[in-house]
């Protein structure tokens, strides 16, 4: 067998014998060989299904639950291009912040974890079904293929729109979208800055929700510029849809441009910028382009017109992958309708070839109207559930049934507790608002893919949701007090300190004046244990006065091969986070396996509740743990440390953390003989001072006092933004300390769009290189994303992956 190995082609032969594998190289190629995908067993049904969608999946799922005799149960084979299924009518919620990555993009690993499925991750080149010829007689065929490879959008239309232009159809385009809009924010912070402008093309349903996530969002920081070639909105909708989407619009800032079409997608020149007329228009937008969008009207009676936008969104059609699939000697193999989507049978067969079916935005199904099926997410779960059935049935020599779509109603997301539902079989049924939100998530939550996914996202949607409703409640309370009145100069009644705010830390906490902390969204958690897609074990333990996660990679326990320790400290302000966070668990779970070392995550403890320098003194505690091999008692340290490499590593206030250790180890005596600290990772550190440095001279005075305001907080007892913990070479002996750190490389990593953190971390680059360190300074910068970007949003993204692989690459060196 060789399933999983990843590669750029992927070729499927639907063999009209039972006795070949299903698969088989082709004679020759022009882009060299391709890899055998081999049958575990050779007598056995066979299903292979092309595309991991709402179709593709959903498929292999209902082939898994259904009841088979012993000799008849398939083997079945799900190729996708990615590792992860994507809940795409959930995208927009990435937006707005209210689902994590996990919750609606699962690896299709841990989806099928517990079935017989088997999913190799690869993308298809070539369609040669043979399943037209007429078989030799005295053979069973029992080969069967599923398409169900959705479809791509269609993004070059007009001038400048691919080079211009995002889709929003995939993860990816998601995340790209969440980073350009954080970039944008971040550059604005605290600076004289015009309007974020996004433009978006298209006002179907995609359009719609993407216009009243994002103008949320924003709120009045920025403009949603929204354009349609028809003159209302959502045409396809029901009246209710319709018209609550329009009225969510229009109360929000968004202008509508309705009856146009989009002509052409250009870069901005100097003079037709806009915002090169604001002040400090330069550092704001640094070497970001503004985009102009050219508007034709669709119809006479109005004018042309031009945008000025940051970003375009475009939300206007699709394309099937099927006709590029098609081999050049016979390209009608497979039939295609005007779209280039399958015709197929009522069974979901595909005409002329009894052995594949085509399903989802693959196919092209008419209801009995003659109208065809829409592509959504709601008719690909229908024939999913129908074509599993008839796979059963075509293998068992039953009779296979007729697809009929049963229209259950429509549903669309207006922003964080806003959406709207209208339910088909019930007339005039339109459910809006806080209880329309609600209905869609819980409808979105029974629909996740399995029993176990759904479970764990609907008591994560429920914790969010109660937490939300809470902070909701706190807010409409203190909202309730009356402000002094002017005429008087009387103060209203003392409030309630349970309730008045006394620091708001967003996005992290906000404590009251009764001490009261509230951290929204609360801290999520999972347990230490075997995790099955890295094979890394962890456990938590107590390190002296500490607590820790201990993670050992796999194949450690039967290997005496001696491992690298590596001390990571978790970011999050000083005030939120531990290393059972998931992304932080996640992240470390990756980092062992890849580096092969046993790693040590601290809890440390939090303020306001346990202020600096309590976060330290945990930190201190936990390296002392590790460099004495758990006080001579930790069976893992025991066995499978080699202390001669241990790395301080840290992200963001653990970075800061990271360097602090790092400089008390420099002390006399620090560390027990034969412990050698071989490196030091900061990454995104948190580190300011009193005076600006680098681009931080374009900040205003109000950065500077959030920044001081914010370390005071979490460090009542400091001397303020020149305090040598925060601010490591504000003097000669700060300098000679950081000079003195024992080890002899350090790894310091930046992102492109960390707008407040970025110059710092060059800045500890530059200082550190400059003080008399003996050691190599590394720096490595990651394009195009924002802070903590790969525990944001962002975990499985190409940059993520370099961050990873280049920490990765300096544990091993």
């Amino acid at each position: 067998m060789k399933f999983g190995l990843p590669s750029r082609l992927f070729r499927l032969m639907a063999s009209g014998s039972s006795g070949d594998g299903g698969f088989s190289r082709p004679t020759s190629t022009d882009e060299g060989p391709m890899p055998i995908y081999s049958w575990p067993d050779k007598q056995r049904p066979r299903v292979c299904i092309l595309g991991g969608g709402f179709g593709g999946l959903y498929t292999a799922l209902r082939l898994e639950s259904l009841v088979w005799p012993n000799d008849k149960k398939p083997q079945v084979m799900l190729v996708d291009q990615s590792d992860r299924f994507v809940f795409k009518p959930m995208l927009y919620e990435l937006l707005s912040g209210e689902v994590d990555v996990w919750e609606i993009a699962p690896s299709f690993t841990e989806l099928l974890k517990n079935t017989s499925v088997q999913f190799v991750k690869d993308s298809v080149k070539l369609l040669r079904p043979s399943d037209h010829f007429r078989r030799d007689s005295g053979g069973s065929c029992t080969a069967r293929l599923v398409l169900a490879l959705g479809a791509e959008a269609k993004i070059d239309v007009v001038p400048g729109s691919a080079e211009y232009a995002i889709p929003f159809t995939t993860l990816d385009d998601a995340l790209k979208v969440e980073s350009q809009l954080k970039m944008l924010e971040r550059r604005r912070f605290g600076k004289n800055s015009p309007d974020i402008q996004v433009a978006i093309v298209g006002l179907g349903y995609s359009g719609v929700e993407l216009a009243a996530t994002i103008s949320e969002r924003l709120k009045n920081k920025g403009i949603v510029q929204a354009i349609n070639v028809q003159t209302t909105i959502c045409p396809s909708a029901p009246p209710g849809n319709r018209d609550a989407a329009l009225k969510v619009l229009e109360s929000r800032n968004i202008q509508l441009f309705l009856g146009y079409f989009v002509n052409c997608i250009r870069e901005a020149s100097a003079s037709e910028d806009s915002s090169s007329m604001v002040t400090d228009a330069k550092e704001v937008n640094g070497d970001h382009k503004k985009l102009l969008l050219e508007l034709q009207p669709a119809q006479r009676g109005i004018q042309s017109q031009v945008l000025e936008a940051d970003m375009v969104l475009w939300t206007v059609g699709s394309t099937s992958q099927i006709p590029r699939l098609q081999p050049p000697d016979a390209p009608y193999v497979i039939p295609l309708n005007g779209r280039g989507q399958v015709e197929t049978e009522e069974t979901l067969q595909v005409k002329g070839h009894p052995r594949t079916f085509a399903i989802g935005d693959s196919a092209a199904l008419r209801d009995p109207s003659g109208k065809l099926l829409p592509a959504t997410a709601q008719v690909a779960f229908q024939q999913a559930d129908f074509a599993g059935w008839n796979l059963w049935a075509a293998i068992n020599d039953r009779p296979l049934l007729p697809f009929r779509f049963q229209n259950l109603g429509e549903m669309m997301t207006l922003g964080r507790s806003d959406a709207v539902i209208t339910a088909s079989f019930i007339e005039g049924l339109t459910l809006e608002g806080p209880l329309g939100h609600a209905a869609r998530k819980i409808v979105y939550c029974l629909r996740m893919p399995t029993d176990e996914h759904r479970v764990k996202v609907g008591i994560s949607w429920f914790t969010k949701t109660a937490v939300d409703s809470l902070a909701s409640l706190q807010n409409a309370v203190a909202n309730s007090f009356p402000s002094p009145d002017p005429a008087t100069n009387r103060s209203p009644p003392a409030m309630d300190p349970d309730s008045e705010v006394a620091f708001d830390f967003q996005p992290y906490l906000c404590q009251y004046k009764s001490g009261r902390v509230f951290r929204p969204g609360g801290d999520p958690t999972v347990p230490a244990g075997t995790d099955p897609v890295t094979g890394v074990v962890s456990r938590d333990i107590h390190a002296g006065a500490a607590r820790a996660r201990v993670y050992l990679p796999p194949g450690a326990a039967v290997s005496t091969e001696k491992l690298p320790v590596v001390v990571y400290f978790h970011g999050g302000g000083f005030v939120t986070g531990s290393p059972a966070r998931p992304s932080t668990h996640a992240y470390l779970n990756d980092l062992v396996a890849r580096a092969g070392a046993i790693g040590v995550s601290v809890y440390y403890r939090l303020a306001p509740e346990n202020p600096l320098p309590a976060a330290y003194e945990d930190a201190w505690a936990a390296v002392r743990w590790a460099a004495t091999r758990g006080d001579g008692a930790d069976p893992w340290l025991l066995d499978h440390a080699d202390l001669s490499r241990l790395f301080l590593a840290g992200c963001s206030a653990g970075a800061n953390i990271a360097h602090n250790m790092a400089v008390r180890c420099g002390g006399g005596g620090a560390l027990p003989d034969g412990v050698t600290l071989r490196g030091l990772v900061v990454v995104h550190p948190y580190f300011t001072g009193k005076e600006a440095v680098g681009a931080e001279a374009a900040f205003g005075p109000d950065v500077r006092e959030f920044f001081d305001r914010t370390w005071r907080f979490v460090f009542p007892e400091t001397s303020g933004l020149d305090d040598p913990r925060v601010n490591p070479f504000v003097d000669d002996a700060t300098r000679a300390a950081a000079a003195a750190i024992p080890c002899e490389r350090v790894q310091v990593c930046v992102a492109e769009q960390d707008v407040l953190l970025k110059e710092r971390g060059l800045w500890y680059h530059r200082e550190l290189k400059a003080s008399g360190y003996g050691g190599e300074v590394e720096l490595f910068e990651s394009k195009g994303v924002g802070h903590a970007f790969h525990f944001v949003g962002m975990a499985g993204s190409d940059q993520a992956v370099e961050l990873l692989e280049r920490n990765v690459a300096f544990i091993k060196k």
